[in-house]
């Protein structure tokens, strides 16, 4: 288990740059990109598309763990359930630290929620590593 751990753990670190070169990496929906493309300078705008794009991935990483989940038994299945809860509980809190140096709230607020986004897709590329490796059998 401490290999998917490790897969988890550098997916979220590396996932802004790496999850571009990787095949079938999560990303941002083509919905969103319109959405926030179109908001221009509206910060209300991309609050709403934002907040659309956070409910859209976090159901997607729950639909994703509970996949991947059914992958692994026994212990590994338990520690990835601990792990998924634990990490819900560091992002919060740490892309509302992040999004502190913000003094605007709706820009404060639109800082956390691109920062959720951005930490969900990374943990989305950790589960397909974890997939992968199940499928493959190693």
């Amino acid at each position: 288990m401490k290999r998917y751990f490790l897969c988890l753990a550098s997916a979220m670190l590396f996932a802004p740059a790496a999850s571009m070169a990787a095949t079938g990496s999560h990303d941002f929906s083509n919905i969103f990109k319109a959405c926030y493309s179109a908001a221009n300078a509206s910060e209300e705008s991309k609050s709403a598309c934002l907040g659309d794009e956070l409910t859209l991935q976090s159901k997607a990483v729950a639909d994703l763990h509970q996949s991947t989940s059914e992958l692994l038994a026994g212990a590994e299945k338990q520690q990835l359930a601990d792990d998924f809860v634990g990490w819900k509980k560091t992002i919060l809190l740490d892309c509302s630290i992040q999004a502190d140096s913000k003094t605007v709230p709706l820009e404060r607020e639109n800082a956390r929620k691109y920062c959720l986004i951005e930490r969900t897709l990374g943990r989305m590329n950790g589960y397909e590593t974890i997939r992968q490796d199940r499928t493959l059998g190693k």
